[in-house]
């Protein structure tokens, strides 16, 4: 069972509860009642992957390699998959800056779908067709969502303690993300400095 919290770094209670038979595990917040799906967007469990597929991509529809499926959720998985290479601190910060790095996205995540259809309407593009403008309009959000979301990673790394991580630790963090992944993008490269930055 987890602990409750309000801001990056801090924790929530959320845990499973077999209600009987097979199968019949459900998450329970910590008031003891079953959490909806709008649980999971606005505030979500921690070690748990689905806020990026079932609240980030059914609003955005970023595609396979837009933010929410491939970046968040895919090092999200990596992270979870990953966690038992990590000391007990390692694996502390690691649960932490996860579920910081999705709180950041709650507001996009929860906002009333007349706000995103209000941004589309504010947003028009002369000369193109409705389809096509569509397309702009879904791309401009896509890209928006992972500025802000990429914007967050090295805040979310250090202020959970990525400083204070052993060597080893941090040898383990980047297996597990991938060398690659690191530099994969100026994004990432910006990032990547700026967390390292902050322990210097």
């Amino acid at each position: 069972m987890g602990e409750k919290g309000t801001g990056c770094g801090q924790t929530q209670k959320a845990f499973h509860i077999n209600t009987g038979g097979k199968g019949q595990e459900q998450d329970v917040s910590s008031a003891g009642r079953p959490q909806t799906p709008g649980d999971l967007c606005s505030n979500p469990p921690r070690g748990q992957c689905a806020f990026y597929r079932d609240c980030l991509e059914s609003r955005f529809h970023c595609g396979s390699e837009g933010y929410p499926l491939g970046y968040g959720e895919k090092f999200c998985e990596k992270f979870v998959a990953g966690q038992e290479k990590l000391s007990s601190a390692g694996q502390k910060w690691m649960m932490d800056t996860m579920q910081c790095l999705q709180r950041v996205l709650v507001p996009d995540a929860t906002a009333p779908d007349s706000k995103l259809k209000l941004d589309s309407d504010s947003e028009s593009v002369h000369g193109t067709n409705g389809s096509d403008s569509e397309s702009f309009l879904k791309d401009r959000r896509c890209s928006a969502l992972k500025e802000k979301a990429f914007d967050s990673h090295s805040a979310c790394y250090l202020s959970n303690g990525l400083c204070s991580l052993s060597g080893r630790d941090w040898v383990q963090i980047v297996e597990i993300i991938g060398v690659k992944t690191l530099f994969d993008s100026w994004d990432a490269i910006k990032e990547t400095i700026e967390a390292a930055e902050g322990c210097l």
